[in-house]
């Protein structure tokens, strides 16, 4: 039994907006209507509907992919969310832009990646410009708060303008300058939220119409596990390790909480622990949660 089978079987199910769902949300219910969500939701359907029923071996290739890589940004973003806190703590003001604006950019790209009107174009979606993704994942949000999509959209600008500034101009001012109202670790579970909505959405459209199985492709599998930069070649053997996993065990999508593994979180936040023992150093596992429920 994969470690997806005893989630299911032993999780439970929190009733919200018409559905039940496997995560149970926290900053959705506050910044959106239940209406709205549940409105959305049944259009999300409709969407991934026009996926599912056509279902072949490279949609459920590019989707299992889709939702591993939002996975991966959920870690990700917890992992620069951390930073920031600590970095703020001790007066790091040097990283914090960076460390705001990528924590957000992450939670941001785990929308894009998790929606229906964003296409594979050959792996494209994986190298989404951050411009990009800012106004996909806007435009998802707006379907659910039109408002606070607007006001959102604007702060991760001014995020992104901001770094650009501390990194690139040096000011000699430092960073005395104005800084967007925005709290970068609620608005940031918020992003991660949304991403999980969809994904969970779309394995509920995978349930209703898809009764065929599939092989996971390897050449897709490779857009996650090889990168070429810059000329330099990167393999990721842990990549390559889970989504061998999937391959042979679970070659479907499901959603974004389901396919992380407690090994896979624990190793990803464990990748950046310190070698040796370090008096006040960063430690990654002080608060996996700080984003989300990771398991």
């Amino acid at each position: 039994m994969t470690h997806i089978q005893v989630k299911k079987l032993l999780g439970g199910r929190a009733q919200y907006a018409g559905r039940e769902w496997w995560y149970d949300f926290q900053q959705i219910p506050l910044l959106c209507e239940e209406k709205s969500v549940s409105r959305r939701s049944q259009d999300l359907m409709q969407q991934f509907a026009l996926l599912t029923k056509k279902w072949s071996e490279d949609l459920n290739s590019e989707w299992t992919v889709r939702v591993y890589f939002s996975a991966k940004m959920v870690l990700a973003a917890s992992v620069m969310a951390q930073s920031l806190k600590y970095a703020e703590e001790r007066n790091l003001r040097a990283v914090t832009s960076y460390l705001s604006y990528y924590t957000v950019l992450h939670s941001l790209r785990a929308i894009a990646l998790t929606s229906p009107n964003v296409a594979w174009n050959g792996g494209d979606i994986l190298l989404m410009s951050h411009s990009k993704t800012i106004n996909v994942a806007c435009d998802e949000i707006a379907n659910l708060n039109r408002e606070l999509s607007g006001r959102l959209k604007k702060s991760v600008l001014h995020l992104k303008a901001f770094r650009e500034l501390i990194s690139y101009r040096a000011p000699s001012s430092g960073d005395r300058f104005p800084k967007p109202d925005f709290d970068i670790f609620e608005y940031s579970r918020f992003f991660l939220e949304v991403a999980q909505l969809q994904s969970e959405l779309l394995e509920a459209s995978i349930g209703k119409n898809v009764t065929e199985s599939f092989e996971l492709q390897n050449d897709l599998i490779s857009q996650v596990t090889d990168m070429e930069i810059e000329g330099f070649n990167f393999h990721d053997r842990e990549d390559g390790h889970r989504l061998g996993y999937l391959a042979r065990k679970h070659p479907a999508p499901t959603n974004i909480l389901h396919i992380m593994s407690e090994g896979h979180v624990e190793d990803f936040f464990g990748s950046w622990r310190a070698g040796d023992e370090l008096p006040d150093c960063f430690d990654p596992d002080q608060d996996w949660q700080i984003l989300f429920d990771v398991p």
